[in-house]
């Protein structure tokens, strides 16, 4: 009987309640941040160590170097989110302020597909 409840208790932590998702496969991109998939292949989150939740919605676009993460979120397409690495500062920008600013137009913009295989070709070399 104490097998069988065990067992239970395994199964609904890992999966009946979300636990699961932190056996989930990352990416480092960034200093602190990593990316994360979500229940299908093409949503992709954003993490920093540290923290239990997502720093955004689900990813539609995506780009990053060793400064700046820049991307938009199911939460607000439009608008460009910035989050400087070493100081996790973040603020919003348009495509305008973006393509005139050096800092975020040389970073490439990638679907949240193509930033995961980035990610991963990153840290298999």
């Amino acid at each position: 009987m104490r097998t069988a409840t065990v067992f239970l208790l395994c199964v609904a932590l890992a999966g009946g309640i979300g636990w699961g998702d932190m056996f989930s496969p990352k990416r480092a991109i960034a200093g602190d941040y990593f990316l994360m998939e979500g229940e299908t292949p093409d949503s992709l989150y954003l993490f920093v160590r540290g923290k239990a939740g997502s720093v955004t919605g689900e990813l539609c676009r995506i780009g990053w170097n060793r400064q700046y993460i820049i991307y938009t979120d199911e939460n607000q397409s439009i608008k460009w989110n910035v989050t400087a690495v070493e100081g996790h500062e973040q603020f919003k920008i348009n495509d305008i302020e973006r393509a005139h600013d050096s800092r975020f137009r040389e970073i490439a913009i990638s679907s949240p597909s193509e930033a995961w295989e980035k990610a991963k070709n990153k840290h298999s070399n």
